[in-house]
């Protein structure tokens, strides 16, 4: 897959837009009109928060148990689950991790790629969509 120059820049966005003030933020990647991926600043969450309140950013995976069995399954049996961190929130019907990402919008794209293609099996970048939110904490 192509990386979408269109990621990238709302990757560049967030990071130049919200890192001076650490800003709560949500990026996401729609497939045909359906939220696949969250893209958040790790403050927004326990399970990622630096101890030095320092500004990065997650992707916020989420499969519901009973719809997205394929996708669960090739999760939990690629590396993107060991690299990831599971939710503190058990919920029995969601599964959720957070995977961190680089600083760079260019590695953080080509992860999110990856993870797009592999897990979601999406080869082409054609109906990918990308939307860009500020959150009041």
């Amino acid at each position: 897959m192509n990386i979408p120059s269109q990621l990238i820049e709302v990757l560049d966005i967030a990071m130049a837009g919200f890192r001076k003030e650490n800003e709560s933020f949500v990026i996401s990647i729609l497939h045909k009109d359906e939220e696949l991926l969250q893209i958040i600043n790790r403050n927004m969450t326990e399970e990622c928060r630096a101890e030095n309140g320092a500004f990065g950013i997650v992707l916020a995976v989420c499969f519901d148990v009973n719809e997205d069995k394929d996708a669960l399954d090739r999760f939990t049996h690629s590396h993107f689950k060991f690299e990831s961190t599971p939710a503190r929130d058990i919920n029995e019907e969601l599964a959720y991790y957070f995977l961190p990402l680089e600083s760079g919008s260019e590695k953080s794209a080509k992860t999110i790629c990856k993870l797009l293609e592999k897990i979601f099996l999406i080869k082409s970048t054609q109906h990918l969509d990308f939307e860009v939110y500020e959150v009041e904490a």
